[in-house]
């Protein structure tokens, strides 16, 4: 299967990129390739931008089937094996802003954790997308498409 490089990406070009998510339903791939597409900017080439909404998506599934305990993978009847992850339960959350749009991501540790640092640890943007593959591929695509800028 060619892909096609105009927007939206579909839940079939996601199920033939990544059939590591077979489990999930179209529904759920649907919802996270809209999240996805908040994440890149008409002015990307087009076919990055693709698969950075691609990238995007499966890096939202993959942390939602973290946060949840495997959830996203074992199903609601609770077959299909769920995800073994020491992160499991670490949710990121910061006030994150990219042009005009903004999200808030926390990572919530063990009580452990809340003890040591006396309160939330949070975690950069980046470190929110460098936390799975996918995300690293959609930051790879960001970067090549995002001008920087130097003020000096």
């Amino acid at each position: 299967m060619a892909l096609n490089p105009t927007l939206p990406p579909t839940v079939a070009e996601f199920r033939a990129m990544f059939p590591e998510f077979a489990e999930v339903s179209d529904e759920m791939i649907q919802l996270r390739l809209e999240e996805g597409m908040l994440w890149v900017d008409s002015f990307w080439y087009p076919i990055d931008a693709k698969f950075a909404v691609l990238y995007a998506a499966a890096h939202y599934l993959t942390m939602h089937d973290r946060a949840s305990g495997g959830e996203v993978t074992s199903g609601e009847d609770g077959g299909g094996g769920s995800v073994v992850d020491p992160e499991v339960g670490k949710i990121f959350v910061k006030s994150v802003r990219f042009r005009d749009r903004m999200v808030s991501y926390e990572r919530v540790g063990a009580a452990s954790e809340k003890q040591q640092g006396g309160g939330q640890q949070q975690a950069s943007a980046d470190e929110f997308w460098e936390a799975t593959p996918y995300g690293q591929m959609y930051l790879s695509y960001r970067r090549r498409n995002v001008a920087h800028v130097a003020v000096i």
